[in-house]
């Protein structure tokens, strides 16, 4: 495989690491236009490849997968040129600016059939995820009323150490500030673990503490699921730096999940044993490197466990709930055609 990109490098460099020690993945090369970053990248411990450019990898008969985690303007141009190639594709969330340019992106991969993993689905392989999932399909909690989420976060790094935000706060490169960077991944679990599409969105942005943004660094949003469940989803980058949170609530007729980060633990209350009342536990892994499902997804020994449509309806969602504080009415999300 091979690596585009490292402007999102809270992703970017992890699967740097991850993917130099795994014995089934071997890792090609790094591509990115900033030398001294790339560089750095390649200096550390253990991180293999060399540098290269994406056209060149682009274009790699040998490599099988392209992980592209370079600003979300750029990423179309990226993965469709490696679905035309053939890869499979590991994605930067969002997958694109606008729903036209992800829908280039869809019928790429479409016409191509390869796998198209976006990054903002990665933790659907969690522990945590899996657990929390088989719990509700066994209806432990009942029917489904309400979820809350909300993250406050501080201002993203555009590098690491850096005071800069870089491209994560400038709306030519990104579809929004705070709320979509990390909505989109509580968007996602949200609709994998109730099975169930969003069907309206409402909701309000503002600049709370970083007024000179051209994008919100506070987002709150009421999304309506089309089973009836309800969502709240918060997210800012209003924190102060160690002062970070994340927070999640689902409530069902029979029964409630809830994990706070400040204590770490999960919280399950209802009558179905084994609970019977609130039970404090610790939480299964919250992250999933997914490597081993990747692999194994590639070499056609296990179904993907999102879809390029999945990554489509993420951001449409977004988009929506966008819209919707632009002009305070509730919003449907795009939907995207059959073919």
């Amino acid at each position: 495989m091979a690596l585009i990109g490292l402007d999102h490098w809270y992703t970017a460099i992890s699967l740097a690491e991850r993917f130099t020690a795994h014995p089934d993945v071997e890792l090609v090369g790094i591509a990115d236009p900033d030398a001294d970053r790339l560089h750095e990248v390649l200096a550390r411990g253990g991180v293999s490849g060399v540098s290269g450019s994406a056209d060149e990898f682009l274009a790699d008969d040998s490599i099988d997968l392209v992980a592209s985690f370079v600003s979300t303007e750029r990423n179309p141009a990226i993965c469709v040129a490696a679905a035309q190639n053939g890869k499979h594709i590991l994605s930067v969330k969002p997958l694109a600016r606008t729903l036209d340019q992800a829908t280039e992106i869809v019928q790429a991969v479409r016409d191509a059939g390869v796998t198209f993993l976006g990054a903002e689905s990665r933790g659907r392989h969690s522990a945590h995820q899996q657990q929390l999932r088989t719990w509700i399909a066994e209806g432990r909690f009942g029917k489904l009323l309400t979820a809350s989420y909300g993250m406050w976060a501080t201002l993203p790094q555009g590098w690491p150490g850096s005071s800069d935000p870089g491209w994560f706060v400038d709306a030519e490169r990104t579809p929004g500030g705070a709320w979509i960077d990390h909505s989109i991944y509580q968007l996602d679990q949200l609709r994998w673990l109730a099975g169930a599409r969003v069907a309206k969105v409402s909701g309000t942005v503002a600049n709370l503490k970083y007024g000179d943004l051209s994008v919100e660094d506070y987002g709150l949003a009421l999304v309506e699921f089309d089973n009836g469940l309800l969502a709240q989803i918060e997210d800012t980058w209003t924190a102060v730096r160690g002062g970070g949170r994340t927070a999640m609530n689902i409530v069902g007729t029979d029964g409630a999940i809830a994990y706070d980060a400040l204590t770490g633990r999960l919280s399950l209350a209802g009558d179905l044993q084994p609970f019977g009342g609130w039970v404090h536990r610790t939480p299964e892994a919250m992250h999933s490197g997914a490597i081993d499902e990747l692999v194994a997804t590639v070499r056609g020994k296990q179904d993907p466990i999102s879809t390029v449509e999945d990554a489509w309806d993420n951001l449409a969602a977004c988009e929506a709930f966008y819209q919707a504080a632009k002009t305070g009415t509730p919003v449907t999300p795009k939907r995207l055609p059959a073919s």
